[in-house]
């Protein structure tokens, strides 16, 4: 995925305010076998269906994973597993569990991971093992290595005195999952960036190749008593090396509703030259995935009202926006792809908050 900002990003553009049948509506099924450049596109949606991951590899086929409603008169749900090929999508055979995270490291060569099992397929089969290992919150294929971040918390919305971070970071190495000494708590990756917290503030580190290694960062502002503060993902963009971060600060406010108040936090720059903005909008969001866009900037996707909106992180702004979704449906993205070998757009996937609709996006440069 997920999942879900250049020196100091500008201020917030107008929200967007098209209509349903402008903004919102969703193209006929001539029109999505091929999203228009320039903005994000339902090209799959399915009511029987609900998506939670999806990985692109770098030849540009698109695995989605999810479940899908059993047959007329059922409750229940089924394991389901889509992929892409020249234009639609199709389903597929899966490795024979409900497929939680994904990854891919070439066509050949893709992850799928669920509760107890997890799975590579080799191009021709599902090869299935045993997973002993606490809960996948994300999977990356970096390189020559594969990550899995497993029992992440997340920062309660309320708040709660006394909430420390935890996580854990494995590497696959050879086929042993070996659990890798951080000095951050990990919540996201990206290339060899990781994101996350250390002793209760936000926090970046690097992969030297042989170990993590914390980079040092600019102090955040709007300081408040008590503060504590976290990165939950990071994107980098593969040309220029920009690092783009989005988190979260909160405080202590002693509210009778809430006892903690919060902003949200986004981090941009290069290396040795980092800067924090603290913006009200959207506040805490302790879920939020960033994934690069392909053209030096960054979505960052969180949950608002029900369903996710996102940042775009520009050149010089950060901009507001709404994905698009079918009629008498709010779009709630829950993993973001993006593939830079492959040369395409970015894929995000989802369903309603119910559980159900499944629909998956793209957007074109």
């Amino acid at each position: 995925m997920g999942l879900l900002f250049r020196g100091t990003a500008a201020a917030l553009a107008l929200f967007l305010t098209a209509s349903p049948a402008t903004a919102h509506a969703v193209p006929s099924a001539a029109a999505r076998a091929v999203a228009p450049a320039g903005q994000w596109s339902v090209v799959h949606d399915d009511r029987r269906d609900s998506y939670d991951s999806v990985t692109v590899t770098p030849g540009g086929a698109v695995w989605v994973a999810g479940t899908r409603r059993a047959g007329s008169g059922s409750t229940g749900a089924e394991p389901l597993l889509l992929k892409r090929g020249q234009s639609a999508f199709k389903r597929v055979a899966g490795p024979g569990f409900r497929v939680r995270r994904l990854a891919s490291a070439s066509d050949t060569k893709v992850w799928a991971f669920g509760a107890s099992r997890y799975a590579r397929w080799d191009g021709k089969r599902w090869l299935v093992k045993r997973w002993p290992h606490g809960r996948v919150d994300r999977a990356e294929s970096i390189g020559e290595n594969l990550w899995v971040i497993e029992n992440a918390n997340t920062f309660p919305s309320a708040g709660k005195a006394g909430w420390k971070a935890r996580s854990t970071l494995r590497r696959l190495a050879g086929s042993v999952w070996r659990k890798v000494p951080t000095p951050i708590v990990v919540k996201g990756l990206d290339g060899r960036w990781a994101a996350g917290s250390a002793r209760g503030t936000a926090a970046l580190a690097r992969w030297t190749g042989t170990a993590w290694q914390a980079v040092e960062l600019p102090a955040i502002p709007s300081a408040h008593p008590g503060q504590i503060s976290e990165l939950t993902d990071v994107a980098v963009d593969g040309e220029t090396g920009r690092v783009m971060a989005v988190g979260w600060v909160a405080w202590p406010c002693g509210d009778a509703k809430s006892s903690f108040r919060g902003e949200t936090l986004l981090l941009t720059g290069y290396l040795g030259d980092l800067s924090f903005e603290v913006r009200s909008e959207p506040g805490i969001q302790p879920r939020a995935q960033a994934e690069p866009d392909g053209r030096g900037g960054a979505w960052v996707v969180y949950a608002k009202g029900g369903g996710s909106e996102y940042l775009h992180i520009g050149p010089e702004s950060v901009e507001p926006g709404a994905f698009p979704a079918p009629p008498n449906r709010r779009a709630t993205v829950r993993d973001l792809a993006f593939q830079p070998e492959s040369g395409g757009p970015t894929w995000a996937v989802g369903g309603a908050p119910s559980g159900r609709d499944g629909v998956i996006w793209t957007y074109n440069r």
